[in-house]
């Protein structure tokens, strides 16, 4: 039964398909599976959402928060006409821009849902990994809440994300190796004192956060501000960054819910992952036309620390939704990111994180091998001031 604004119905299991409550906590299902928000799509009717103040809550429907949320103000964010990439490539593109989100990043969207959600379930303490900008969003959402929370991270991760957090109160371990190293970490903590484990795919809502970031760029689509011969269709191609890949199953999840509520009727878009050439597990298992995505071995330097996921959790739920919405998997060399976050800046005039720079390298080599179908949207995930640091080396 939905409650509040909330459609929210209950949580279904993507791999065996069982139900479970979503009004007690929930991690992932007996099987292993991680679970999805399911929602009573009846009565939904768009013309209500609009009549709201824009921003991530005004798809209340959509989302899974019941009461007043935890939020620090999360504006709609900017869809942005690409001039300079749109003539390059010959397709009608755009960029949406998540830099202005709390923390800086899209990170924001996840921690705002899954924070508001967990204080509604009662939780009071929270352990969770990251690859950095998701621990620095938790902690100034869980200190607007008044939740203890225990970030891990490697002692790789980007220093800006470990002083964000820090600053933000909360508890702050580093760990030698990867994410996936963290994440045992925190499970560790987690057990140790009774926290809730809140790892990518092991706690539900965040997902739904980010998933209002597409909800947004549906909405907006023919009624942007840009002139009539630059006002943006429904998009035909979704390039979206890909770490742990939520933003990726966000997107397909939005596309399937607004395709039931009949808010469009075109074909839904194709999803292009995209991942860092030093960092590539879902694109090589995308290339080898396998089901499963084995580990990534070799060691991870790229500049896009939210590209270094070796071990997706639910990587084969990205390879599915990819593949089934007639999309690709692209692997983007360091250089081309590098090169693709002063480009935008130089001349669309977005300082766009090393994550969502990566989106205009792949589109440049689809567009180069007559690939690329528009109306295209790049997905920019932060601002690329959290990584002075590094984009000033090199």
């Amino acid at each position: 039964m939905s409650s509040g604004l909330s459609h929210l119905t209950h949580l279904e299991c993507a791999r065996c398909g069982k139900r479970h409550e979503a009004q007690v906590l929930q991690g992932r299902c007996d099987c292993g599976g991680t679970l999805l928000a399911r929602y009573d799509l009846s009565g939904i009717d768009l013309s209500t959402a609009r009549s709201r103040d824009p921003g991530m809550w005004r798809y209340r429907e959509l989302l899974p928060v019941a009461g007043e949320p935890v939020s620090l103000g999360e504006p709609e964010t900017p869809l942005l006409y690409m001039r300079a990439l749109s003539e390059r490539w010959g397709v009608e593109t755009w960029l949406k821009d998540d830099g202005p989100l709390p923390s800086g990043t899209f990170k924001a969207r996840g921690a705002a849902a899954g924070v508001s959600r967990a204080m509604e379930l009662g939780v009071k303490a929270i352990a969770m990994p990251t690859a950095g900008n998701a621990g620095g969003a938790w902690a100034l959402y869980c200190a607007r809440a008044g939740i203890e929370l225990t970030v891990v991270m490697a002692r790789t991760a980007p220093e800006s994300n470990r002083i964000e957090a820090e600053v933000a109160g909360a508890i702050v371990e580093l760990v030698d190796g990867s994410i996936a190293d963290a994440g045992r970490r925190a499970k560790e903590i987690a057990t140790e004192r009774g926290a809730f484990f809140a790892a990518t795919f092991f706690e539900p809502y965040r997902l739904e956060g980010k998933k209002s970031a597409w909800l947004e760029v549906f909405d907006r689509a023919g009624e942007s501000s840009a002139p009539d011969e630059q006002r943006m269709k429904l998009p035909r191609t979704l390039v979206i960054p890909v770490g742990g890949g939520v933003a990726a199953i966000a997107a397909a999840k939005a596309a399937a819910e607004i395709a039931e509520l009949g808010w469009v009727d075109e074909e839904p878009a194709l999803l292009v992952g995209v991942q860092a050439e030093d960092c590539a597990p879902i694109v090589r298992a995308f290339e080898q036309g396998d089901e499963e995505v084995a580990a990534w071995e070799r060691p991870t330097t790229t500049i896009a620390a939210g590209l270094r996921v070796p071990a997706p959790a639910e990587g084969a739920l990205v390879l599915d939704r990819v593949r089934a919405s007639g999309g690709s998997m692209q692997a983007v060399a360091e250089r081309d990111i590098r090169l693709a976050v002063h480009h935008l800046a130089a001349t669309e005039g977005v300082f766009a994180c090393p994550e969502g720079a990566a989106t205009v390298a792949a589109a440049d080599r689809l567009a180069r091998d007559g690939a690329l179908e528009g109306p295209v949207v790049l997905y920019n995930t932060g601002s690329g001031t959290k990584y002075i640091d590094v984009l000033g080396e090199g």
